[in-house]
């Protein structure tokens, strides 16, 4: 009976521990911080059903002022307005029920914000002065006053403390910055650097509340005057041209001002927007003499002096500048040189600077005029300012061609070079070409610009021909050279049918060099090791002239590969080429080349293999016993297993066919030359290279085994 009693408290009781354990209460505002004359709503919520009361520091909340609400069962709400200081406190919310008494606080802070007042927010001080700031701020609770330079806080010794994040890393000052105990800043001997931007920031004590109020400090400076280069010479002309600045500092900016040592021009005579450069274009000896500049502002003015000098250069005026004659004639030019100090004049040809002759210094006076007179003379004139040179152009015919070498060329043309030759002052702009026959009179002509070599095309072959040339310039034309005799040589593929040319004189034979035949090249003579190829190469036919050198050119089959070119000497009997690459077909073309040119090509294309490891001997049927399997029995041989097997036995010997042969014994014999199974039927494991050989058809040019 007793124990049917307490079973049921118990429960009662383990109920209410459950219940009590499990509450859960919370306050649920927007911020502690609130400006006097606003309004805030509390929230007060249970996670159960009960009472809900509102207490400020242990009271009862003034009903009268603040409204609370029931919301529901579970939660109730405080509403404060036209919040005054006196409102500060910590507000209770007490949840009860049956079961349980429970209390949430919560802190509630009313702050009136700082405000600055009648604090002046512009100040000018002069500078080296020590001066003070005030900064005016009023709130409450309680107000603190920092002043900030430059994001770093003034510390009351005058230095800068921590700074904001991305801030500069100058320090505030020199340590002249002064916090006074009425938080007025001071500045102590202030100068230019300290003009800007501070910041007085009110906080309210002990709360995130702040304010800042940006004071701008102007420092005035009385205006200082610097010429960097206080003297300067320079020589007087249309070229020259000089600038002269005034560097001023000072606040406010200073109004700049110039007394110049002569009139004003304002042709030559140009200044920047603030006046602080006067650029001087086309000086001349009147510009000599002192340039005062001024700088003012409404602090004071200051001045500074800057002297010129002004020397004149010699100018130069030639009558004529350029002079046309014909040979054998005579002219004559006046230099007339003007300058401070007067200046020497002087003579002499540029291209040699060769003296001339001149009357008075001054007249240049050329008789009887030859080609080589043509050209530039210069005229110097020369004082202690400087020296001037202009130059005169002598203008003639050129002079006849003398000096150059005739030979016969490819298709029956004929070559002309190493042509010297005086232009008489002008430059060369055609050559006249001029052949005939023995037989005939009248020249055939072709003009042709300047070349090296010049050509006369379309001759007949295996004929003499008188050939001359001469010289056209700008304005003239020279006389024609002497004649050259020269024998052509055949057109390709036509044979001569002219007995000198199965009969030649020595004058003939000597007429009849040529250039060489194409080299014979011999492709199944190539030596290929690794990836380096010999080729043997002769020279059946010079023309008539030792061959100087070859002309190799070679390149592999890859897309867009460039032509690789070597030289080797006109003795050589193998072309050796290093360095190739694996699995790649080859071109090469082949030049000799001699006195008289070059030979058409000789071409051939060849192969070089890539290298493989042993393994293919054995996986593609290409080891010594298949090898020597394929040439007794032919290349059907189903498998090499049982060759092997045979080549294993106990007595170290191998039978093919009632053949016996000692192990290690390998027969002379040489295999097609053709690939099998991926490898080289030639290579075997035993006294080959680990080569394999997948070689496209080689070919070689017809010309290349002639």
């Amino acid at each position: 009976m007793i124990e049917t009693m307490i079973l049921p408290r118990l429960c009662g009781l383990l109920l209410v521990c459950t219940r009590l354990i499990d509450a859960k209460l919370d306050i649920i505002t927007s911020d502690p911080d609130v400006m006097v004359g606003s309004k805030v709503l509390l929230l007060c919520k249970a996670d159960s059903e009960g009472d809900i009361s509102w207490m400020k520091d242990g009271e009862d909340v003034d009903e009268d002022r603040h409204e609370v609400k029931k919301n529901d069962e579970s939660s109730s709400s405080l509403s404060l307005k036209n919040i005054e200081l006196g409102d500060s406190g910590i507000y209770s919310c007490v949840f009860e029920n049956e079961y349980i008494t429970q209390k949430m606080n919560y802190q509630l802070y009313v702050y009136q914000t700082p405000d600055f007042g009648d604090t002046r927010t512009y100040h000018e001080f002069l500078v080296n002065q020590t001066v003070t700031i005030p900064c005016f701020v009023s709130g409450k609770p309680e107000v603190e006053i920092y002043w900030y330079r430059n994001n770093r806080i003034v510390n009351d010794d005058g230095r800068g403390g921590g700074h904001a994040a991305g801030s500069s890393n100058h320090l505030c000052g020199r340590g002249h910055l002064k916090i006074l105990p009425d938080r007025a800043l001071q500045i102590v001997g202030i100068q230019s650097e300290d003009r800007g931007t501070y910041s007085c920031e009110g906080k309210i004590k002990g709360r995130p509340i702040n304010r800042a109020l940006q004071i701008s400090v102007v420092v005035n400076e009385p205006p200082t005057v610097l010429i960097r280069q206080e003297r300067t010479s320079v020589f007087a002309g249309p070229n020259t041209s000089v600038s002269i600045a005034c560097l001023v500092k000072g606040v406010p900016t200073p109004i700049i001002s110039w007394i110049l040592p002569s009139t004003f021009d304002d042709s030559r005579y140009k200044y920047n927007t603030d006046k602080s450069v006067l650029a001087i274009s086309a000086v001349t000896r009147s510009d000599f003499g002192e340039y005062i500049c001024t700088a003012s502002n409404k602090i004071g003015e200051n001045s500074a002096t800057f002297i010129l000098d002004v020397s004149e250069r010699p100018t130069i005026n030639l009558d004529p500048s350029k002079l046309t004659i014909i040979p054998g004639e005579t002219g004559s030019v006046l230099c007339n040189a003007t300058g401070h100090p007067t200046p020497t004049v002087q003579w002499v040809k540029k291209a040699t600077q060769k003296k001339m002759t001149s009357v008075d210094g001054s007249v240049l006076i050329l008789e009887n005029v030859v080609p080589s007179d043509g050209g530039l003379y210069s005229c110097i004139a020369s004082n202690t300012a400087g020296t001037t040179t202009e130059d005169f152009q002598l203008i003639t015919w050129p002079g006849t061609p003398a000096q150059f070498s005739v030979a016969p060329g490819s298709s029956s043309s004929v070559l002309i070079q190493s042509v010297s030759v005086q232009d008489g002052g002008s430059s060369i702009t055609q050559y006249i070409l001029q052949w005939k026959k023995p037989s005939e009179e009248t020249w055939s002509q072709s003009v042709v610009k300047p070349t090296n070599p010049l050509l006369i095309k379309g001759l007949e072959p295996y004929t003499g021909y008188s050939v001359r040339l001469a010289v056209k310039n700008l304005h003239y034309q020279g006389n024609f050279s002497t004649e050259h005799m020269v024998f052509t040589q055949s057109r390709p593929h036509l044979p001569c049918l002219n007995p000198i040319c199965r009969f030649p004189t020595k004058s003939v034979q000597k007429m009849l060099k040529r250039e060489p035949d194409s080299p014979v090249l011999s492709l199944n003579e190539k030596k290929l090791e690794k990836n380096s190829v010999s080729i043997p190469i002769k020279q059946l036919k010079d023309g008539g002239s030792p061959v100087l050198h070859y002309v190799v050119r070679y390149k592999g089959n890859k897309e867009n590969e460039e032509w690789t070119e070597k030289e080797i000497p006109g003795n050589s009997s193998r072309i050796q080429l290093n360095d190739l690459q694996y699995n790649a077909e080859y071109q090469m073309e082949v030049y000799a080349v001699n006195h008289n040119g070059s030979s058409s090509s000789a071409k051939i294309n060849f192969n070089v293999p890539q290298p493989v490891d042993a393994f293919c001997c054995y996986t593609n049927h290409c080891g010594l016993l298949n090898f020597l399997a394929r040439k007794l029995f032919g290349h059907k041989v189903p498998e090499s297993k049982g060759m092997d097997e045979e080549a294993n036995n106990s007595t170290g010997d191998m039978k093919l066919s009632g053949l016996r042969l000692p192990r290690g014994s390998i027969p002379k014999l040489q295999a097609p030359n053709r690939a099998v199974n991926g490898c080289h039927s030639e290579v075997t494991c035993d006294k080959a290279h680990l080569t394999k050989f997948e070689k496209n058809p080689e070919s070689d040019d017809p010309t290349g085994e002639a």
